[in-house]
């Protein structure tokens, strides 16, 4: 049988080209990958970031995936939490969802909290939409900070937006809603966890991954360690749901 397809969703400022290091093990091990841009970021940068073109764009990704099957859903922070909201809504391919970096549960205030933080941050000097990447080198490695900046860098305005929008979103309504597997998977020193327990435990089929190294963007800081674990990930929620139902499983792989 085929691997099944997978989505992964981007987090704020950068764009599809987060994923690029995790392109070739992905597709070694058999996955066909889609990696949509976020409204106003990436190829998608002329357009205000609006939530429901946001989720929208993920589900498309899911419904357009290749074969008729379960796809796995991966979201990075912003992505992480658009894709939890995403599965809330019951896509009818979601074979499996992980997020990374996004184990918080949003709000209003925490939303314009953590928007004042990155403004601040930007008038730090190389630390603007222009980033120089000489600092980004010093934070994510040279291969890291070329696929993070790859796309492009969105501007404080559209993080704002982001921030905003998600403020008001649900995430343990949404993951009581999933029934598919869900894992949160991050690295130790992710600063985005706060929530990982009660997130994990909303979830019908949720686990906890807790990687013993790493940062929030530990797909870019160590990206084979963390390419070797996602697939783990991946491949254990499609050894669960063809123990559970092989019919629905194995549609993907006949279809593809």
């Amino acid at each position: 049988m085929s691997p099944w397809p997978v989505v992964l969703v981007h987090g704020a400022r950068t764009s599809r080209s987060q994923w690029d290091l995790q392109l070739p093990g992905l597709r070694a091990a058999g996955h066909e990958v889609l990696t949509p841009d976020l409204p106003g970021h990436g190829t998608r940068r002329a357009e205000p970031f609006l939530l429901e073109a946001a989720l929208a764009g993920i589900e498309d990704a899911l419904a357009t995936a290749p074969g008729q099957g379960p796809v796995h859903l991966v979201g990075s922070s912003l992505g992480g939490l658009l894709a939890i909201a995403v599965a809330g809504r019951r896509p009818a391919r979601l074979g499996s969802l992980t997020a990374c970096g996004a184990a918080v549960r949003p709000s209003p205030l925490t939303a314009r909290l953590y928007a004042a933080l990155i403004a601040a941050t930007d008038r730090l000097p190389g630390a603007g939409a222009d980033a120089d990447p000489r600092l980004l080198r010093l934070l994510l490695g040279a291969d890291g900070s070329r696929a993070y900046l790859r796309g492009g860098r969105a501007d404080l305005e559209t993080v704002g937006s982001a921030l905003r929008a998600v403020g008001p979103l649900d995430p343990l309504r949404d993951l009581h809603r999933t029934q598919a597997p869900v894992t949160f998977l991050h690295g130790r020193f992710d600063q985005l966890r706060l929530h990982e327990r009660s997130l994990t435990a909303a979830a019908a089929h949720g686990r906890l991954v807790v990687l013993p190294y790493g940062t929030h963007l530990v797909n870019l800081t160590r990206p084979g360690r963390y390419t070797a674990e996602l697939l783990r990930v991946l491949a254990s929620a499609e050894g669960a749901a063809r123990a559970e139902d092989p019919a629905r499983a194995a549609r993907g792989s006949s279809a593809a």
